[in-house]
């Protein structure tokens, strides 16, 4: 090691060991303060024990969540995907070193199995058994500077980056599973940012990073769009989602934080995402004070717990009567909940003319009409509103026969939502309780 302890000799077990080969980066001494004391460094790897002699030599220690998330939002931890999966072939532009403090990797641009990801994150915060190999790390020789103090047996990084030639997905899943976990500490019983993991720090230069790369994965995979929300980006739409979450009884661990799809195992009625979104139907751009928040966030809250109160299938349910209501039903569908939130804004209209009181009370009689019988002129069908049976979805173009022509997919874009307002608004408004669905069919298709 440059500048380190140059010997010929080994060192007991666990101890650092070094050769005349030298790895460039370690300093002499610490660097040090105003008054003469070692600085700390931007990060410490805490009783490291040391295997292998001279460039074969790397260091192995424990971190925890907490410690993890700290590093990479202090913008230490970084992949290099020029010598990893890398970037997209039509990429334009693309940067091939990515900080963690930013998230996933952007799947338009870059090769990131999304799905491995969550999945791990998912584990975590619910408790699964999880078997991590140790995480891995980087400080390319020449390119950082670091410490390692005998006494303490720690090592010191004060500047560099970290890379990690592996993985990348495991500290992804890590880095958001905390994440989340801090953001609602309440909802994850089974999860602690105190929980530890191994890390193996090694000395490569860039080449020998993608060497490593390529030894421990030798079969690289494209992964499907994922339309997950960054959850650690502070915007407002994603600050107003989570405060309506905090004050909805009915949505209260009743959101998908961690995926943005939807499964026969996932009881939760909604993603963080849709309802992200929303929201956007809500306010009147992206941006909204830290005032008008929770102002805002009651208001959507009371509106969903209005509608929760009268259709159950809104609220809390077990994975198996989910399942059995997102295969029968479009009342959770994310293009109906998108029919409901451009309703909010006239129940937000109503309570400043009318009063909270008044307001609900008036909401309460309209939403009641969402549990009538429903029929459908020239047709034998009558049921449930919501029934994915039920003629009127077809014909405002929310369902539609899949490309095998063997059922119907739903269409969930900005057309078919506003559809779906227009079905409700339709119910809603109307003076005679409206219940025939060709009759709600014609007034929107004109």
């Amino acid at each position: 090691f440059t500048g380190l302890y140059k010997t010929n000799t080994a060192h007991s077990q666990g101890r650092l060991r070094t050769t005349s080969s030298m790895i460039e980066g370690f300093l002499n001494e610490p660097p040090k303060t105003a008054s003469g004391r070692a600085v700390t460094g931007r990060f410490v790897c805490d009783d490291i024990q040391w295997t292998g002699v001279g460039g074969d030599q790397f260091g192995t220690f424990t971190i925890t969540a907490r410690e993890l998330l700290a590093a990479a939002e202090s913008g230490l931890l970084w992949t290099d995907q020029g010598v990893q999966r890398g970037v997209k072939p039509e990429s334009k532009g693309a940067s091939t070193e990515l900080s963690l403090a930013h998230g996933y990797p952007d799947d338009a641009d870059y090769i990131f199995a999304t799905e491995n990801a969550d999945d791990i994150t998912d584990k975590l915060l619910y408790g699964k058994r999880l078997f991590l190999s140790p995480l891995i790390w980087n400080l390319r020789p020449g390119k950082f500077e670091g410490f390692f103090d005998k006494k303490s047996q720690s090592f010191h990084i004060y500047d560099g980056r970290v890379y990690l030639p592996d993985s990348h997905h495991r500290h992804q899943a890590i880095i958001k599973a905390a994440r989340i976990f801090k953001d609602s500490p309440e909802e994850y019983k089974s999860f602690s940012l105190d929980r530890q993991f191994k890390v193996e720090l090694y000395f490569l230069t860039r080449e020998d990073e993608g060497n490593y790369f390529f030894d421990k994965n030798q079969r690289t995979r494209q992964t499907a769009r994922s339309k997950a929300y960054d959850l650690t980006t502070e915007d407002a739409l994603s600050l107003l989602a989570k405060a309506v979450i905090s004050h909805s009884k009915a949505l209260r661990g009743n959101v998908n934080r961690v995926t943005d799809r939807l499964t026969s195992k996932n009881p939760q009625v909604i993603t963080l995402s849709t309802l992200r979104e929303m929201t956007r139907n809500v306010i009147s751009d992206d941006f909204i004070g830290e005032d008008e928040i929770e102002g805002t966030a009651v208001m959507i809250a009371a509106f969903y717990d209005l509608l929760a109160s009268v259709r159950s299938e809104l609220g809390h349910l077990n994975a198996a009567d989910r399942h059995l209501v997102r295969k029968n039903l479009m009342v959770d569908s994310a293009v109906v909940m998108h029919g409901y939130s451009r309703l909010i804004p006239d129940f937000i209209s109503d309570i400043s003319k009318l009063g909270s009181a008044r307001a609900q009370s008036v909401w309460r009689d309209r939403i009641e009409r969402l549990t009538k019988v429903y029929t459908f002129a020239d047709s034998s069908w009558s049921g449930d509103l919501f029934s994915k049976n039920n003629p009127l979805w077809r014909e405002v173009g929310i369902l539609k026969p899949n490309a095998k022509g063997t059922g119907l997919s739903q269409v969930n874009n900005g057309a078919t939502r506003t559809s779906a307002a227009k079905v409700l608004r339709s119910i809603f408004n109307s003076q005679n309780a409206i219940t025939d669905g060709a009759d709600i069919a014609r007034g929107i298709n004109g």
